[in-house]
């Protein structure tokens, strides 16, 4: 999941331009902020809750922050540019817009944004009445919605509190991603009556529980969730955290230090080596593992269930040794075939071992039979896609595709020699994408 975020609001590439504004984009950037301006009357009606102004001002700084512009600060040039644009026309909507962005804008551009909002004030410009409120608003509890068996995630819930006036935020924590923060809600309401409908909704016992929760343990969890996003290559966020990340970063900035949260227990060395091998003495690989073991299926069979324990340990969070549906679905259409540097029988035996795998820890955690049930549907509606995708190079990930190439030339992984010669050989060959391609027969399944 590393790698450099990709700005969702796009790249801005003026041409021509060295660090500077031409005179026809200077133009076209103050047309923008007019337009802004002759819309916030209607947009920023007098009646609406302070919590839609302040989502109408984290939408437009969430975009301009998500923007980028070759040799300028693309902050400065929209955010800084409609404050100073605003802060010049001296009207009621640009009053409202000021006031707006000194909610969410983070500083110096929050404060630059108050200056020029009380300035304008003093001036005698009339204002609309959430105004007064506006960002009084202060933390009062939090709480976690959490699945205690599948456990794909956790939403950290906040209420806020003001002059006459309640809201609650949530961001959802996807722990199959990493952790990354990837879903928010904001609603004008105090989080009693969020919890209230929230459960009224929730009838099965296997629903959703919930417990509150300090508000230093969600200011970490909301501050770790979200800088791994900002840390994730092109993550898949929602609509609604992309508008409102300035909103839940100007939050965030109100609730206490953070603090640490427990991690999940995880298991050493000594301690998967003994589950693998209780795994592979259970009654659940019966019919997978044979006596004679001419095809060292058996091997095979032991080598897949290790790259089962590394995903479900290594690269998702929760609870220990989980595997949900939507944990199936990722590893099976993501992570094994650019992962797993085995050939094509391997991966026919795979979802059989990932069924068994599955009723496993499943008995292990002592979670509901439907529970299991539907994981394991699920490794087996998406078992023909996944061993077709084993197949495709495209698909696989470049450490996979020199392992399979490693392998074939039985070339030793501890001989550097031989290894740094292979690469040269590669990259003389036309790259990592001309070996795969080569591959492909010699991995091919077993006919």
């Amino acid at each position: 999941m590393g790698g450099q975020r990709k700005k969702k609001g796009g790249r801005v590439t003026p041409k021509g331009h060295s660090g500077r504004l031409s005179t026809a984009e200077r133009a076209s950037l103050e047309d923008m902020f007019a337009r802004l301006l002759r819309s916030a009357p209607r947009d920023l009606s007098d009646d609406i809750p302070p919590l839609v102004v302040e989502m109408w001002a984290s939408q437009m700084w969430s975009v301009w922050a998500g923007s980028e512009l070759i040799g300028m600060d693309a902050v400065e040039v929209f955010g800084g540019g409609m404050i100073d644009y605003a802060a010049r026309r001296a009207t009621p909507a640009a009053l409202m817009v000021l006031r707006a962005l000194s909610t969410v804008a983070p500083d110096p551009y929050g404060s630059r944004a108050r200056l020029q909002a009380e300035r304008l004030a003093a001036k005698g410009i009339p204002e609309r009445s959430w105004a007064s409120v506006l960002g009084t608003e202060r933390p009062t509890t939090a709480w976690l919605s959490f699945d205690p068996i599948d456990d794909d995630g956790v939403s950290v819930m906040v209420g806020f509190d003001g002059p006459g006036h309640q809201t609650t935020i949530g961001v959802y924590v996807d722990y199959n991603l990493g952790g990354i923060a990837k879903d928010v809600f904001a609603v004008p309401a105090g989080i009693a009556e969020v919890l209230a409908e929230l459960r009224q909704n929730h009838n099965d016992p296997e629903d959703p529980e919930y417990k509150e929760i300090s508000l230093q343990e969600a200011a970490t969890r909301w501050g770790v969730a979200l800088e791994m996003t900002e840390r994730t290559f092109d993550p898949p966020t929602t609509e609604d955290l992309d508008h409102l990340r300035a909103l839940v970063l100007a939050r965030l900035a109100t609730l206490p230090a953070r603090g640490h949260v427990a991690e999940a227990p995880t298991l050493n060395d000594e301690e998967r080596d003994e589950l693998l091998a209780e795994f592979l003495e259970s009654d659940e690989v019966i019919g997978l593992m044979g006596i004679e073991d001419e095809d060292n299926e058996n091997m095979t069979v032991e080598q897949l269930a290790d790259q089962l324990l590394i995903f479900s340990l290594d690269y998702t969070l929760g609870t220990p040794l989980r595997f949900s549906p939507v944990m199936v679905e990722i590893f099976c259409l993501d992570w094994a075939p650019r992962k797993i540097a085995l050939g094509g029988d391997a991966f026919t035996l795979l979802p059989d071992v990932l069924a068994a795998w599955i009723r496993f820890v499943g008995r292990r955690r002592a979670i509901p039979e439907h529970s299991i049930r539907a994981s394991v549907d699920a490794t087996y509606e998406f078992a023909p896609e996944m061993i077709e995708l084993s197949q495709d190079p495209e698909a696989w990930g470049p450490a996979k595709t020199m392992a399979l190439a490693l392998q074939q030339r039985g070339i030793d992984m501890s001989d550097q020699a031989a290894l740094n010669d292979f690469v040269d050989e590669v990259n003389r060959s036309g790259g990592i994408d001309v070996l795969a391609d080569s591959l492909v027969e010699s991995i091919a399944p077993r006919r």
